[in-house]
C-alpha cells in the first residue's frame, strides 16, 4: 500500500492519542497506557519547534503511524538528532514504519543536514531494530534498567546512523579499559560545598579554560549570565573552593527530561581546573555526588558521557563503578571535527 506522508497537524489530536495510547506502541516506546485526549491536544497546539512530526495516512486518510526527529539543541551536538517512531498495532507489519522511516531519513539527509541520528530500542523489540537496521542504524551499545515497563526496569539497545562528509568524523582512538588515574603532588587543601547563585563568576571562569572546552560540550567565551540562571534552578550542584575562596572544581546531577519513564535516571557532569588535576578534586566531588544520591534521592540509574579519549576522567568514573555501555560515534563537535563519546552508566540502587 502506499501511504501519504505530511506534518503532524493541529487537527490530529484524536488519531495520535488513539496512536499513543495503543498497548503495543506504550510497550516499545516511552508513551504512557492512560493519556488525556487534552493534553495530545495542547501538544499539538504548542508544538515544541526542536521536534519534526511525520505521520503516514492510508489513502482514505485514516492516520496509522507517526515518526520525526527530535534535534538536539545544545549548539556543540545539534549535527544530531533522536529518532522516534511509532505504529498503530493493527497496522504492524504493513510497511508503515518503512515509509516513515524512508521519509524521515530524506527530510534529514537532504534538508537538516544532520550527522548522526540516534535511536533507543527496547532490548526485544526485534522488529523495531531489524528494521532500523536495514536502514543503516548500527548497535551502539545496551543502556541497563533504562526504561520502566510493566514494573520493570528494561535495558535498550543504542543505535545510530552516521552521514559525515569525509574528513568530518575524528573517531578516537578509546582509552583502554583500567586506564589509570593522573598523579600529580603535593595535594592542596581543599573543601566542598552545594554551589550558589553567587558562583556564577567563579564557575564561568572555570568553564573558560581550553582543557574544559576540549573535554566537555562547553564553548568558550562562558556567559555568567547563563550560569547565574542555572546555578539558581535548584539542581543538586557542588563546587570545591581552595584554601583563598577560589572555585577549583564544579559537578552537578540533573535529570535528563519529564518523561515519567526515565524518572529513575540522573545524568551527571564534573569539572575540574586544569591546574588541580589529580589532586584529588574529581574524586571528592563524586564521590559526595553518589552519598548524596545513594542516601536521599530516588535516582537508580547515573549516567555521563565523556569523550572516549579522556583516559583520566574514565579511568575516575571507573573507579566508582561507572560501566562502558557505548560509544556514541561523532557525538561531540571538538576543534572542527565531531569525535566519539562514551556512554558510562551505574546503578545506584539494585
Amino acid at each position: 500500500m502506499n501511504y501519504h506522508i505530511r506534518r503532524l497537524a493541529p487537527g490530529d489530536a484524536a488519531a495520535l492519542h488513539r496512536l499513543r495510547t495503543s498497548p503495543g506502541v506504550v510497550r516499545n516506546t516511552l508513551q504512557q497506557p492512560f493519556q488525556s485526549l487534552a493534553s495530545v491536544q495542547q501538544l499539538l497546539d504548542n508544538f515544541p519547534p526542536h521536534i519534526h512530526a511525520l505521520v503516514a495516512c492510508t489513502p482514505d486518510g485514516e492516520l496509522v503511524g507517526c515518526g520525526g526527529l527530535h534535534l538536539v539543541e545544545r549548539l556543540r551536538r545539534r549535527h544530531v538528532a533522536t529518532f522516534f517512531l511509532m505504529v498503530r498495532d493493527d497496522w504492524q507489519g504493513k510497511g508503515v514504519g518503512s515509509a516513515l522511516l524512508r521519509a524521515v531519513l530524506d527530510y534529514a539527509d537532504n534538508w537538516l543536514d544532520l550527522k548522526r541520528i540516534e535511536l533507543d530500542a527496547v532490548h526485544d523489540n526485534h522488529g523495531a531494530i531489524a528494521l532500523y537496521q536495514r536502514y543503516g542504524f548500527e548497535h551502539e551499545g545496551v543502556a541497563r534498567g533504562f526504561n520502566l515497563r510493566e514494573g520493570i526496569y528494561e535495558d535498550a539497545v543504542l543505535m545510530a546512523r552516521l552521514r559525515f562528509r569525509p574528513g568530518e568524523h575524528a573517531a578516537n582512538v578509546d582509552a583502554p579499559a583500567g586506564s589509570t588515574l593522573r598523579q600529580v603532588a603535593p595535594r592542596q587543601p581543599f573543601s566542598l560545598r552545594h554551589s550558589e547563585p553567587g558562583d556564577a563568576a567563579g564557575v564561568a571562569a572555570l568553564m573558560a579554560h581550553d582543557s574544559t572546552q576540549a573535554n566537555t560540550l562547553q564553548l568558550p567565551y562562558p556567559d555568567q549570565r547563563f550560569w547565574q540562571q542555572r546555578l539558581s534552578a535548584g539542581r543538586l550542584g557542588l563546587v570545591a573552593v581552595d584554601s583563598t575562596g577560589n572555585i577549583i572544581g564544579n559537578a552537578g546531577i540533573w535529570q535528563p527530561g519529564d518523561n515519567p519513564r526515565l524518572a529513575h535516571i540522573a545524568e551527571l557532569g564534573i569539572t575540574v581546573h586544569p591546574a588541580q588535576h589529580g589532586q584529588g578534586v574529581g574524586s571528592a566531588l563524586l564521590q559526595a555526588l553518589l552519598q548524596q544520591v545513594g542516601d536521599y534521592l530516588p535516582y537508580r540509574r547515573l549516567q555521563l558521557t565523556v569523550y572516549s579519549d579522556n583516559a583520566p576522567a574514565i579511568a575516575l568514573y571507573e573507579k566508582y563503578g561507572f560501566v562502558r555501555e557505548a560509544t556514541l560515534r561523532g557525538d561531540g563537535l571538538r576543534h572542527g571535527g565531531y569525535h566519539d563519546c562514551l556512554l558510562m552508566a551505574r546503578a545506584v540502587k539494585l
